[in-house]
Parts: C-alpha cells; sequence; structure tokens
C-alpha cells in the first residue's frame, strides 16, 4: 500500500532519528518524492551533523514546501501571511534547528509553529540524540551556507533568530560570512505597519524576553541596524514600561527608539505616579524637560498627587537649571502679545505708543512712551497695522521738539526691541542714542533703513535672519548680528 506524503514525511523524520547514512539513502529511494522534507532536514542540523545532512540534501531534501493552507493544516506548520511579500520568508522556517535554544524555542515567533526545539531525541532503541557541539554545528551552517539557493536557506533569518536565541556562536560565524538583516526584518523594526506580520512577530518576541536578556538582545539589534532607530508604537511602549523599574531598560528605549510619536508628557507623568527619580534624570538627559510651562505643569501634576519623592526631584531641577529671569522676560513678552493681539486694547497701547495714520490706513509709531525695559512692537493697534518706526521714536536724546525728558530717560534705559512682522520700514534716528539696549529683533519684513539708525548703542545686537535686508545693513554699517532661531 502506498503512502500518503503525511506518511512520508513522518518515515523520513523517524529514518533521520534512527538509520545508518546508507539506510537513510534506501529508505529516501523508496519513499520517492516527499513534498515536505524540511522537518527531516531540520532534525539532521540539529542532532544528527553534516554527514547526514549531505545525504538528504543529494536525494532532494531542502527547507522549502508548498504556501498553501492545505500544507499547513496537513502538517501542523505555520504559512503566515498569505501576501506574496510575505509569502517566501514569513513561515515555519525548520533550518532554525541549528539554533541552540531549548524550552519551546523562541517565545513569540509565529515561524517556529509545528517545531520542538529539545536538548535531545529519543530514538526507537531507548537512547537519545543530543544536540549537536558547536563544532558540528557550524560545519554545518557553512555547508548550507554554500548551497543556500538549492535548500532555500535564508541565512538572513538565521543571524535575525541567532540574536534572539542568543546563539553567539551561529551569530559570530554569519557576521564572518557578512550576513546581514534582510531588508524586510529592517524594514518592519524601523518602518513597519501593525498589518506587516514581521512587525507583529518582532513585538512578540520583544514582549517575551526576559528582562535580564533586554538590553543585551536589543542592543544587539540596534548595532545591525547601522544607526537606525527602533520604530515606536503604543502597543511597543506598553509592552516594554512593565520594564521600566530597571532604569537602563529605560534608557535604552528612548535612546533607541523613534522619539517623534511618543507622547513624552504622558511617559513622565507615568513616571511621577511611580515617584521614579532615577527615570526623571534619564528624561532630563534627553531634554524633555527644557520647556518651563511643561516643567511646571509636571511639578504641579506631582503636588497636586502628593508624588513627594518626584516633586522633590523636579523641584530641585528646576533650582538647578531654570533661568528665572529670562523665563521673567519671556512671560512678560508674551503678555505684551496677549496684550496687543487683543481686540479691545487700543485704550490701553495709547498709554504706550504715539502713532499717525497714513493714507494708506496703516500707522507709523512716532514715539513709545512705556516704562519697560523690555519692548514688544505691536503688530497692530485696533484695526490698523503698524507697518513704520517713525522719526526717533525711541531716540535717547533730544530729537524734536515733542519729546519730554523723562520720556528720554525712560528710552535710555531700554534693553530689548521686538520689530513687529508686519513693519517695512525704520526710518531716520529711530532707534538711536541707547545705551543699555543691547538686543532687537528685526523681521524679514522690514526693507527700509534710514539714516543713523542704531546710532551710539554701543552694545547692540541685532538679530535677523540669513538672507534678509536687515543683515545687508548690518553687514554694511558695521553693525554686530546674529541669526536669530526663528
Amino acid at each position: 500500500m502506498e503512502l500518503t506524503q503525511e506518511e512520508k514525511a513522518i518515515r523520513l523524520q523517524q529514518a533521520v532519528l534512527n538509520s545508518t547514512t546508507e539506510e537513510i539513502c534506501n529508505i529516501y529511494d523508496t519513499l520517492g518524492y516527499v513534498e515536505m522534507s524540511a522537518p527531516a532536514l531540520g532534525l539532521a542540523c540539529r542532532f544528527r551533523g553534516l554527514e547526514v545532512v549531505k545525504v538528504l540534501v543529494e536525494k532532494g531534501a531542502t527547507f522549502d514546501f508548498p504556501s498553501t493552507e492545505e500544507i499547513e493544516i496537513k502538517y501542523h506548520c505555520h504559512i503566515g501571511e498569505k501576501h506574496a511579500k510575505y509569502r517566501t520568508n514569513y513561515r515555519t522556517n525548520y533550518s532554525l534547528y541549528l539554533l541552540k535554544c531549548f524550552r519551546g524555542g523562541l517565545k513569540g515567533a509565529r515561524c517556529l509553529q509545528g517545531m520542538k526545539f529539545v536538548k535531545k531525541a529519543k530514538r526507537d532503541d531507548g537512547t537519545s540524540l543530543s544536540f549537536l557541539a558547536d563544532k558540528e554545528r557550524i560545519a554545518v551552517l557553512n555547508y548550507l551556507l554554500a548551497e543556500r539557493e538549492k535548500l532555500f536557506f535564508q541565512p538572513e533569518e538565521m543571524l535575525f533568530f541567532a540574536i534572539f536565541a542568543q546563539d553567539t556562536v551561529v551569530y559570530k560565524a554569519l557576521k564572518e560570512q557578512n550576513i546581514m538583516l534582510s531588508e524586510q526584518r529592517v524594514f518592519a523594526m524601523t518602518k513597519g505597519t501593525l498589518a506587516d506580520g514581521y512587525w507583529f512577530e518582532f513585538g512578540s518576541l520583544v514582549g517575551k524576553l526576559a528582562d535580564k536578556d533586554y538590553i543585551d538582545i536589543m542592543q544587539q539589534l540596534s548595532i545591525e541596524l547601522s544607526g537606525k532607530s527602533f520604530r515606536f508604537t503604543q502597543k511597543m511602549f506598553d509592552i516594554t514600561q512593565k520594564r521600566f523599574y530597571n532604569i537602563n531598560i529605560f534608557a535604552f528605549f528612548l535612546a533607541h527608539f523613534r522619539q517623534e510619536k511618543m507622547k513624552k508628557y504622558e511617559i513622565i507623568r507615568s513616571l511621577i505616579d511611580e515617584n521614579a527619580v532615577d527615570a526623571l534624570a534619564v528624561v532630563e538627559r534627553e531634554g524633555w524637560l527644557t520647556t518651563s510651562k511643561k516643567r511646571d505643569e509636571m511639578i504641579a501634576y506631582a503636588s497636586q498627587n502628593q508624588k513627594i519623592e518626584a516633586l522633590a526631584w523636579l523641584l530641585e531641577f528646576k533650582n538647578r537649571t531654570a533661568d528665572l529671569v529670562a523665563e521673567q522676560r519671556r512671560a512678560e513678552k508674551k503678555l505684551m502679545r496677549e496684550l496687543n493681539a487683543a481686540p479691545d486694547s487700543v485704550t490701553a497701547l495709547r498709554k504706550l505708543w504715539s502713532y499717525e495714520e497714513r493714507e494708506d490706513g496703516t500707522l507709523t509709531i512716532i514715539n513709545y512712551k512705556g516704562k519697560d525695559s523690555i519692548v514688544v512692537v505691536p503688530e497692530r493697534i485696533g484695526k490698523n497695522t503698524v507697518t513704520e518706526i517713525g522719526y526717533a521714536a525711541f531716540a535717547g536724546t533730544y530729537m524734536k521738539s515733542m519729546m519730554r525728558a523723562e520720556t528720554i530717560a525712560q528710552h535710555r534705559k531700554i534693553t530689548s526691541i521686538t520689530l513687529p512682522k508686519t513693519l517695512q520700514k525704520i526710518e531716520n534716528y529711530a532707534i538711536c542714542n541707547l545705551p543699555l539696549l543691547n538686543e532687537i529683533t528685526i523681521p524679514d519684513s522690514v526693507k527700509e533703513f534710514g539714516e543713523g539708525v542704531f546710532q551710539k548703542c554701543p552694545n547692540l545686537v541685532i538679530f535677523c535672519s540669513q538672507g534678509s535686508k536687515a543683515e545687508d545693513y548690518c553687514k554694511e554699517k558695521g553693525f554686530p548680528f546674529q541669526y536669530s532661531v526663528e
């Protein structure tokens, strides 16, 4: 009675475990075509060594098998994605029997479904075959590499799983042959989508790593990515967050996963909830607490939730790093901008500015009447746009009859001026004789400069954009300037 293909596959596997090379040759000849020879070849790689592997290959055994649902059901293996992009690699890979991993193999690896990673295989006579020694495994590996196309052997996949199995012997041998991770694996780890089976498998493998192995394995994968960062998803964060009690794992996660999609302040709040002050120090190194507003929000959160250790750390961080004077200046500037932008601020602005309306409806500032040393010129007063700074509007000496002594004295105390993005022209001597003025920000919109602008402002540095008219003016007149951040 002729054997079915399932029976042939089982008979060939039994022969690998129990028979001599000569007997295996005879059995294979008797069986004829075996559609599922991959498991038998894998067992030979794991327990019998190079001689038996060669015999099987000479008789036609390979790691290839039809990618159909019928095959998957018949042999209890895994085909995986039916999409053509994944069909070639993403399925049960019997060549991985060569790896030194036990206790059920690699947890989370779907492509190991149908395989049993054991240290010993029982034979029919009651004896056992032991897992091959390293020297014998490397001999088999070199043969597989030499015959890779014929056998449908994928060393790139072997490299990926050797890292997770921490099989340094196989990993080193593959790297000596210049084997790299496949493009599919690299793409999955750095840019893959949730619909990608490779990304799903990677996440499963990472999620089931022992904490003690996490950094070693992930660091090795990171080296293989040649500087590319791992893709971040909320799912990846969720499966890794439970390890954040280990400060080294948390630091690795922030350093090697792409941060642009991380909900940074949710992460910080979760650290505050755990009073994880060591992790907060890592957050500081990553530059997540440089924004004073968000920093103060985290302080408020820690206070409201009575997280005393985290609160103490955050307050110490603020005292150690904050430039309180600069923060106050920025707050005043923001307040001034908000005041200037308010639709009902005309009355308030008239207390600060004298101005004239031009024929086209735009405004020229003719005098600053305020008492602040940090000055932000408004873009609009009411419905009218400010486009010019008029003659001697900020002069620190008598330049026109309307100027008063107290106004001049106040002008001379000005340290900073920010001009609006609506401004087009700065007229003659508009800003001059200001001994304390150390910075002025000029927008790209300014195209005209009159005579004597910035005369006798010895400490002034002008902030402007590269390639702007203001830059050309500074170079022509010899004024010190810097490129503005914005």
